[in-house]
């Protein structure tokens, strides 16, 4: 084991590396879930503005592939949601092994990484609509 901190600092510091350390795995945990509220907000917010066939896949040459109802564009942010919560519950349980806490960081940087992609699509989207 290591030695005992000799000055009143070295905690203080221990403490603040700490706090350093647990601010980006909750920002990467609260971060997503917002994004996917804001983006079905905009959604619903945009959808009234939408003609009643929006297009919903995109092809290589940038034109509409496959039109459906403006609704169905809410399935991008509530899938991103479903993958955030499963990739969120597997982070917690691998990041109780310390070893494991690495691919737990990449498990919650993966869903943020999700969640912005899915929310350039949306926009794409309804811009394309």
């Amino acid at each position: 084991m290591g030695e005992a901190p000799v000055t009143a600092a070295e905690p203080e510091a221990a403490a603040r590396s700490w706090l350093q350390q647990v601010r980006l795995p909750y920002l990467l945990l609260l971060a997503p879930p917002a994004l996917t509220l804001a983006l079905a907000l905009l959604l619903v917010a945009g959808a009234n503005l939408l003609p009643q066939g929006v297009a919903l896949q995109l092809g290589a040459g940038g034109k509409p592939d496959a039109y459906g109802a403006a609704q169905d564009l809410l399935f991008l942010p509530f899938g991103g949601l479903l993958i955030w919560l499963v990739n969120t519950a597997l982070g917690l349980l691998l990041n109780t092994v310390a070893r494991l806490r690495p691919a737990a960081m990449a498990l919650w940087i993966g869903s943020a990484v999700v969640q912005l992609l899915l929310a350039a699509a949306c926009i794409r989207l309804l811009l394309a609509g």
